[in-house]
């Protein structure tokens, strides 16, 4: 009986946190982005990493914009395993 009540309250303090996170827009500009299926690889490789995420990828600015409640390092190298690393 104690364990099922232990599992409810990590459940809902899991939510709590998921819930609590916020979420953040990055701006990246990632150079190798040449063209539309570019862009759709990096949408799916992010959205692999957040689901939720919204992403806009732009092949003829370059710029990728994001927003996420990932963290910044693992959106970059994401990124970058996917052979589009982020320019500093």
């Amino acid at each position: 009986m104690c364990e099922r009540y232990v599992s409810v309250i990590l459940l809902d303090l899991a939510k709590l946190f998921i819930l609590s996170r916020k979420s953040m827009t990055l701006q990246l500009t990632v150079p190798n982005m040449a063209c539309s299926a570019c862009a759709s690889t990096i949408t799916k490789t992010l959205q692999a990493v957040d689901a939720n995420a919204s992403v806009q990828a732009d092949p003829t600015t370059k710029l990728v914009s994001v927003e996420t409640q990932a963290s910044e390092t693992a959106i970059k190298e994401a990124l970058a395993a996917a052979g589009y690393p982020v320019a500093n």
